[in-house]
């Protein structure tokens, strides 16, 4: 029976060719077939685009702590080089650390893979900049990038983006964000976030030129402040911590009293510490050495604050009394108990930083630097 079907198919071919090569050319045959309307069919991409943003016939499960989110992994392969390289096809699952790529980070990753528009929101930049670098996606991490180093991600904000950067413990975004801290600092001195900063961290807001204070004593008092929230643990590092301390710029006046350890009883351990004294005694003996004016008397305004005939590198960002407030400070009392009385002003009116005036030299400094973001009331 087999046999009679092969033999009747090779004769209807057969007939098939011949009837071809007489009666028809090809050609013709092609001119007939041709339809007289294009097809209307859906082009595949959008079927497929529509399949996987709807999370259709998903082929990979993506495990974080106790949140399953169900994935195509061709979109992923196509953009982070994590799951193009470690992750097998055909591999059911995978399980990421939820402390470096959060379940809610990592759904905005995937939303932004398959829409490139979708926007991120300020909240996530930190989150989402973690999990693009353990996922290893180059376009996201540039995009987060382009909205955190941004001149406009200054004083507050930027100890904000701190914050969220040391759960992350990005060391690269941590000091980045406290070094663009000017106006802010004192505020900043007021808070708990201050008193628990690391040793490490503190050092790298102090070693800053751009914090913004209207006398180096201001920087002294922070130190102090910091030291003596938990002096059990802090008090040993007294010497890292007053080495930030740029004792040759403050008034004749004040490093005379901290000398004679005129400061209220809680300063007298740091103040009677081997390496304050040295510091503060070198401060002295600088400020003696310098030399005098033309009228040869010292170069000193009548307040005891050394004149200098330029800015130096080392001299920190010089705020100037503007308000009621700050002119009650800077011509008040200049102890550690004033200090604190001004902190307290700082706590009621947490947003009066924002009126601190920068001296007209630093201005154009920090326009160079931020772009006057950081100059400005907003």
């Amino acid at each position: 029976m087999e046999q009679e079907s092969d033999e009747f198919l090779q004769h209807f071919t057969t007939s098939t060719d011949s009837f071809l090569r007489q009666h028809i050319s090809t050609d013709q045959l092609e001119a007939a077939f041709t339809p007289l309307h294009t097809s209307n069919r859906t082009a595949l991409w959008p079927l497929m685009e529509g399949k996987i943003k709807r999370r259709e016939n998903t082929d990979l499960q993506v495990h974080i702590a106790d949140t399953l989110v169900h994935c195509h992994l061709l979109p992923l392969q196509c953009f982070s080089e994590y799951f193009e390289h470690e992750v097998a096809p055909g591999q059911p699952v995978v399980k990421l650390p939820a402390d470096q790529v959060p379940p809610a980070a990592f759904q905005i990753v995937y939303d932004w893979i398959l829409d490139p528009n979708r926007p991120l929101e300020w909240q996530s930049f930190v989150a989402v900049l973690s999990a693009a670098e353990h996922l290893r996606i180059p376009a996201l991490i540039e995009r987060c990038w382009q909205y955190l180093d941004n001149p406009r991600v200054v004083e507050n904000a930027a100890f904000y983006v701190f914050l969220q950067a040391r759960r992350y413990e990005n060391v690269q975004l941590q000091p980045m964000m406290l070094r663009r801290i000017c106006r802010f600092f004192l505020a900043l001195v007021s808070t708990l976030e201050f008193c628990e900063l690391s040793l490490d961290e503190l050092s790298v807001l102090l070693a800053s030129n751009i914090v913004a204070v209207f006398d180096e004593t201001d920087v002294f008092y922070a130190a102090c402040q910091w030291l003596m929230y938990d002096w059990a643990e802090r008090q040993g590092a007294i010497e890292r911590v007053m080495e930030l301390v740029r004792f040759e710029r403050m008034q004749t006046a004040d490093l005379a009293r901290f000398c004679v350890f005129q400061e209220c009883a809680e300063l007298q351990p740091i103040l009677r510490h081997p390496t304050t004294k040295q510091l503060v005694d070198r401060a002295l003996a600088s400020i003696c050495a310098r030399p005098s004016s033309r009228n040869g008397a010292s170069a000193d305004d009548a307040s005891g604050r050394w004149l200098p005939a330029h800015r130096r590198p080392t001299e920190r960002v010089r705020l100037v009394a503007e308000s009621k407030e700050t002119k009650a400070y800077v011509a008040g009392d200049t102890s550690y108990d004033g200090f604190n009385e001004f902190l307290g002003v700082l706590r009621e009116q947490p947003n009066s930083w924002r009126t601190f005036r920068l001296t007209e030299e630093n201005v154009g400094l920090l326009e160079d630097m931020f772009g006057g973001c950081t100059v400005s009331d907003g």
